[in-house]
Order: C-alpha cells, then sequence, then structure tokens
C-alpha cells in the first residue's frame, strides 16, 4: 500500500473518531441534562441540535469510511478506537460500556453490510450506505437513550423524586393558567375567592404528584430504563426523518473527492462462473 494511501486512510479514520468523540459529549450532556426533555425552551432545543447534528455527522463519516477505507480489518479498528473514544468523552462505567460494545457491533455490522454490497455492484454508488445506514442511526440512538436512563436513574438516587421537578412545576402551571382563566370569567368570584381555588388546586396537584409516586415507587429500577427506551423510539422515529442528510450530503462530497484527487476510480475484471450445457 502506497504511504499517500496510508495517510489518507489516517486522515478518514481520524475524522471518525472525532466525531464519535462529539457524539460521546452529546451523550453526556444527555445523562446530565436528561430534565431538559421534560422542559420547554431554547435548553431543549439545544440539546437537540447537538444531539442530531452529531448523529448525523457520526453517519455522514461513517458512510465515507466504510465506503472508502479498505481493507475491512481497518475500519473495524477504526469503528473500535471511536467507540473507546466515545465511551471515554461520555464518561465511562459499567452501562455505558455496554452500550458502547453493542453500538460497536451494530457499527461494524453496517460497514461488512456496506462492503458487502459494494462488492456487488458494477459501478459506484451511495445507495448501499443509503440503504444500510438505518443500522447506524439505531445504533447511535441507542446510545442517547442509555444516556437518558442513566441520567434519569442518577437522578433518582440523587433526589429521591421519580418525577423531575421542572416538569412537575409545567403541569401545575398549565393547569393553574386554565383554572384561573375559567374563573376570572365567571363574574361572581371576587380576587380573594379565585387565589383560594387556586391554592386548593396546588394542594391537590402536590397530593396527586406524592400519591402517583407512591404508586411508582415498585418500579423504580425499571422506570429509567423503560422511558430510555421511549426516549431511544422517539429519536429513532425522528430520525428517520431526517436521515436522508447524510446521503445527500455524500452524494456532493463523494464527487468532490475524486475532483480533488483524494479518491480514483479503478477498474476491476472478475471470474464468473456458470452453469451451462454445452
Amino acid at each position: 500500500m502506497k504511504a499517500s494511501s496510508v495517510v489518507k486512510i489516517v486522515l478518514f479514520l481520524l475524522m471518525l473518531i472525532g466525531a464519535h468523540v462529539l457524539f460521546g459529549l452529546t451523550c453526556n450532556r444527555f445523562q446530565n441534562q436528561y430534565e431538559v426533555l421534560f422542559t420547554q425552551g431554547k435548553p431543549l432545543l439545544d440539546l437537540a441540535l447537538w444531539t442530531f447534528g452529531s448523529i448525523l455527522l457520526v453517519a455522514l463519516i461513517g458512510g465515507l469510511v466504510a465506503a472508502l477505507v479498505r481493507p475491512f480489518w481497518v475500519v473495524a479498528l477504526g469503528f473500535f478506537l471511536s467507540a473507546l473514544a466515545l465511551v471515554l468523552a461520555w464518561g465511562f462505567n459499567l452501562y455505558s460500556g455496554v452500550a458502547a460494545l453493542i453500538y460497536l457491533l451494530i457499527a461494524i455490522l453496517f460497514a461488512n453490510d456496506v462492503i458487502h454490497e459494494m462488492k456487488n455492484q458494477l459501478a459506484f454508488s451511495t445507495r448501499p450506505i443509503q440503504v444500510e445506514q438505518k443500522l447506524l442511526l439505531l445504533g447511535l440512538a441507542l446510545l442517547a437513550g442509555a444516556g437518558f436512563a442513566l441520567g434519569y436513574r442518577a437522578g433518582i438516587e440523587r433526589s429521591g423524586s421519580f418525577i423531575p421537578a421542572a416538569y412537575k412545576q409545567i403541569i401545575i402551571t398549565v393547569i393553574t393558567r386554565s383554572v384561573k382563566s375559567q374563573l376570572e370569567s365567571q363574574t361572581g368570584l371576587g380576587a380573594a375567592e379565585v387565589n383560594m381555588a387556586l391554592q386548593q388546586l396546588q394542594q391537590g396537584a402536590e397530593k396527586f404528584w406524592t400519591e402517583f409516586e407512591r404508586m411508582l415507587k415498585p418500579y423504580a429500577p425499571y422506570l429509567p430504563f423503560v422511558l430510555g427506551a421511549l426516549v431511544f423510539w422517539m429519536l429513532e422515529t425522528l430520525l428517520g426523518f431526517v436521515a436522508w442528510i447524510p446521503s445527500l450530503l455524500l452524494s456532493g462530497i463523494i464527487p468532490l473527492l475524486k475532483a480533488v484527487g483524494v479518491t480514483h476510480e479503478v477498474v476491476e475484471t472478475r471470474e464468473a462462473r456458470r452453469l451451462v450445457l454445452e
């Protein structure tokens, strides 16, 4: 293998590792800011942009590596180093380590499928990446869901509350605002009566949350993972609407790489065995 080819492969693998480091930091944010998913506004938007941006970047670079880097064991090594960098950026523990290992197996399977499909093509095409990309996105969504579950679990242990305080406050505020509007529209009630009714409403809401958490207590060990699975499902569904972005970018990047001389086309001849009557 030429020295220039080795340099190019190393650069692509470094880009893959860098993309995974960014996603590892996103998983760390998911874990430490899990309560943001129960709120509204700019913090939720920032977390969403970090999540979708880093996932799509990994999908883009991962697709390029699977399409261009050879042999297969080098691609597998690249994803192994990337998974290791990801879990270090995220924060290593038993659960994040297991999640990263599962992701590594999914990523290697993705790369193997892409390479296999490309070998069966007569001309280079990004179609195998587009088809198999959903497997890689599934693995990335799984990691994000695991980050949420770990953060939620730590939050329960820290506060002893199963429902985040921010979520409770949002629900109480929405209900209070609605009830206050209805009470004020009734001309027979004065300000003192309205305030009294709202205080009783808040007391009732606090009793409801207390009773609700008492009902959830037997399921406390499983609740973070159930909600983490729900986050995974929601993220996987939403990624289906933006999965076209890496494919579109690849369609533009591949010709650009050919134009600047990073890649070039070669013609291969193959032997074919056929069964005939002669």
